[in-house]
């Protein structure tokens, strides 16, 4: 990969119409190093002006840095446009200019689902997370989750406990050489090793920051052609995870155990806390979700269902009554 597509990957400020037009219109890195913010501007046609913090020459370093690591790590990357690019991210608005992973890139190209959920689970949600992946990568179908503690590990584990290839995928909101949270890294290893991949489309080096969580969240929903929320208390980013699928068109499920007993004590508390914090902005909770028409699943079959089914005929679980936060 070309020093100037990966210093192009880093600069978060341009869209990927605006990183293509650049690419276009430079042939190598020193040319982009040179140019001032007004240049960038003028080939764009957006005016950046004082938003944008440029110093071309430290892009340049962290480009030969991001190089150097994928070379030393085995890191490989696609490009918007290349064969092995994710099908599933061309659809989304401002998909990313590059995908940096270890692992194979291509068990995204085939079935897919997303799984997520809240860091701190009840023992009812976690189990029936290992459940459903399994479940799923048993089907030939790849997890996809975001690494973090509680949900997402119970997904990609659950997902290699089925024994088969490419189960999972797991994406970082970080370069993929720094993995976070660092207990996941024996897990990761097992995905990559059979056949999943980790995936991010920060360039190598680039730490974790609070905003990269939100935009990872984006990626986790765009890969997909359904999110499955396992348990997610009110203000959850799993939720913002679903409102980005929903964003995309794509299909949004509860699974029932995000409304089991536990989890809904949880979800009052948070919601408590939220609603007590006076940002007067809404919060988001799985029961506004179900009431606009998602459906709540009990187990991967269900899920297989829902997805046949017409709209709004599979918003129930049970006996046909969701008691949804009393």
């Amino acid at each position: 990969m070309e020093l100037l597509e990966i210093a192009l990957s880093s600069l978060y400020f341009l869209t990927l119409k605006e990183k293509i037009l650049l690419r276009k219109n430079i042939d190598r890195i020193e040319r982009l190093a040179v140019l001032s913010i007004e240049d960038i501007s003028l080939i764009i046609g957006r005016s950046l002006g004082s938003r944008v913090s440029w110093d071309g020459n430290e892009v340049v370093r962290q480009s030969r840095r991001a190089s150097s690591i994928m070379e030393g790590q085995g890191i490989s990357a696609c490009l918007y446009g290349d064969d092995d690019y994710p099908p599933l991210l061309k659809e989304i608005v401002n998909p990313p200019f590059c995908v940096y992973y270890r692992g194979d890139v291509r068990c995204l190209g085939k079935e897919t689902v997303s799984v997520v959920g809240t860091r701190k689970p009840c023992r009812e949600s976690a189990v029936a997370t290992l459940e459903f992946a399994k479940a799923a990568a048993e089907d030939s179908v790849t997890v996809v989750s975001g690494n973090a503690i509680g949900i997402d590990s119970f997904a990609h584990r659950g997902a290699l406990s089925s024994g088969k290839e490419a189960s999972t995928a797991a994406v970082l909101p970080c370069g993929i050489d720094i993995i976070v949270p660092a207990g996941n890294k024996a897990m990761l290893s097992q995905v990559i090793r059979t056949g999943g991949v980790v995936l991010s489309e920060y360039i190598p080096g680039c730490p974790a920051e609070k905003w990269r969580f939100v935009q990872r969240n984006r990626l986790i929903a765009a890969l997909s052609p359904a999110t499955v929320v396992m348990q997610a208390p009110a203000g959850s980013g799993a939720l913002i995870t679903a409102s980005f699928a929903l964003d995309y068109n794509r299909d949004v499920m509860f699974h029932s155990s995000a409304f089991c007993e536990e989890a809904k004590k949880i979800d009052e508390v948070a919601a408590e806390r939220l609603g007590s914090s006076g940002t007067g902005k809404v919060v988001r909770r799985c029961a506004m979700y179900v009431d606009s028409g998602a459906p709540v699943i009990d187990d991967y079959g269900e899920y297989k269902k829902a997805l046949r089914d017409a709209p709004g005929s599979h918003s129930v679980c049970g006996d046909g009554q969701l008691d949804l936060l009393e």
